[in-house]
């Protein structure tokens, strides 16, 4: 472990379109004293090649046969040096300043970790919104899955070595919930600093994991199992709200991103049988006009 370095590790499959880029984004920033491991997934394009001609000293490449982004970020873990690990996805950028302002927020206070707003992004990286953290309970904001934690997780975080140190890793059962459950870990046991301006760029596409409703539906069931046994679903009251909110999430999926409006109402209707004021909720949240992505000032 090298003290003052931060390794920042990109998980990479077939990136060969974005990877470049996202690496320059790392080497151009304002924080001097970093590493950047390219963690490459089987890919079958020429993503390889494109971090190989990149003539670098502090780029690193890791390859290892397809396994998946979780099993690549924790490849990524145990080849770092740094005593600060950073995490950026291979489509993603950093804003020059990200590193440096989050590092000076781990010196502050009792924070372990921390994270900041992001920039949301068209498919050519050009923003069109922002994305706001939470400074409220992050445990409860990620489980009741309403508001936005931390955005654009593993483009975001940079966190102290100790706390993985502690343990924590990304779930390899996990796939789109994967850094919900690494952020959940984080905040249940570690301090963090959230910086409220937008210190990344996160790229919204249309392929994005997300639209599988199927493995949205397993993970985000396999997440709630595993709070229950990290021992925080005591409530029972907090435990009933989260699950209903869940299925109606699940229900909305399948309902707008797959189409299937039958196996949507299905889980909405469970949502409201497991808890009758989500309703209540949902359309005081609609009356308030609340957005996840809030527009750019003009």
């Amino acid at each position: 472990m090298k003290e003052g370095l931060i390794s920042v590790i990109i998980p990479a499959y077939n990136a060969e379109a974005f990877i470049r880029h996202t690496i320059r984004s790392v080497l151009d920033q304002t924080y001097p004293d970093l590493e950047v491991i390219v963690v490459d997934d089987g890919s079958t394009d020429g993503t390889p090649s494109v971090v190989g001609s990149m003539q670098d000293r502090r780029i690193r490449l890791v390859s290892q046969p397809n396994s998946g982004v979780s099993t690549a970020r924790n490849r990524g873990i145990g080849a770092a040096q740094g005593a600060i690990i950073g995490f950026l996805d291979a489509d993603d950028a950093m804003e020059p300043t990200n590193i440096a302002e989050k590092v000076r927020a781990l010196g502050s206070g009792q924070a372990e970790w921390a994270y900041s707003d992001m920039l949301a992004c068209d498919p050519a990286l050009k923003p069109f919104g922002i994305m706001r953290g939470s400074d409220d309970d992050l445990v409860r904001t990620i489980l009741l899955g309403i508001d936005t934690a931390v955005p654009g997780a593993c483009s975001n975080i940079v966190v102290k070595r100790s706390c993985l140190d502690a343990g924590i890793r990304f779930d390899q059962r996990l796939s789109n919930a994967a850094d919900q459950h690494f952020v959940l870990a984080l905040a249940a046991g570690h301090g963090h600093a959230r910086i409220p301006k937008p210190l990344a760029r996160y790229r919204i596409l249309s392929t994005s994991m997300s639209r599988n409703v199927t493995l949205y539906e397993a993970d985000h069931r396999r997440l709630i199992a595993m709070a229950e046994e990290m021992g925080l679903l005591q409530d029972k009251r907090f435990a009933r709200t989260v699950r209903a909110n869940a299925e109606w999430a699940i229900g909305g999926s399948w309902w707008v991103n797959a189409g299937d409006r039958w196996k949507g109402m299905r889980h909405l209707i469970k949502a409201v049988l497991m808890d009758p004021g989500i309703l209540l909720r949902r359309m005081a949240r609609k009356r308030s006009g609340h957005a996840t992505i809030l527009p750019l000032d003009p």
